[in-house]
């Protein structure tokens, strides 16, 4: 009997641990639900993405600072272009055409830091904004000048004005239009020879 009893204990503890007979409802069997204590780990999973960097070089904007500025190194040079039709350009458009984009686009040379609108086509229109080379030391090194955006004269920097897009357009002959003679260029200094 003792053996019997033991036996009825334990079916009785199985019961309680592992709950009620498949598909058999502990409410009604009698039994009382057994608590579970789960455990549960939680985990945090930190995730570092590694962003790929593209490298996008940026042509330096360099500022228009007006012709006054060129004048103070380049004063012959200065007083020969103010005799040109480049520095009457923007005077010769009616003004009506000084309000209209594809004139003002030729007719003047830029905008200052400041917003000053630089009329004409001045130094900068061909030389390129000189806020980054207009110091003696960069002018004085051609490649320096260069990196800080000093252009060379050539035909591709004219044509961007001197073309059929021009309602006033003639025929371009570069290697006449720079020539101060003809009326757009200034005088060029004469370079002594080593």
């Amino acid at each position: 009997m003792k053996r019997i009893g033991m036996l009825l204990a334990s079916v009785a503890c199985a019961a309680l641990v592992t709950g009620p007979a498949w598909g058999q409802d502990s409410t009604k069997a009698g039994i009382a639900p057994a608590e579970t204590k789960i455990e549960t780990k939680t985990e945090t999973k930190i995730e570092t993405k590694t962003e790929t960097k593209t490298e996008t070089k940026t042509l330096v904007k360099h500022q228009f600072v007006g012709d006054t500025k060129c004048k103070m190194c380049h004063k012959e040079q200065y007083e020969s272009w103010m005799t040109t039709k480049h520095a009457k350009a923007w005077a010769s458009l009616k003004p009506e055409e000084q309000k209209k984009a594809e004139c003002i686009e030729c007719h003047m040379t830029g905008k200052t830091a400041t917003d000053s609108m630089l009329v004409s086509v001045g130094c900068e229109a061909c030389h390129g904004a000189g806020s980054d080379y207009k110091t003696m030391k960069i002018m004085k090194d051609p490649k320096l000048a260069a990196e800080a955006g000093l252009l060379p004269i050539n035909e591709a920097n004219c044509t961007r004005c001197h073309n059929k897009k021009s309602p006033t357009f003639k025929a371009f002959d570069f290697a006449k239009a720079k020539e101060p003679a003809a009326g757009g260029a200034h005088k060029h200094p004469v370079k002594a020879k080593s």
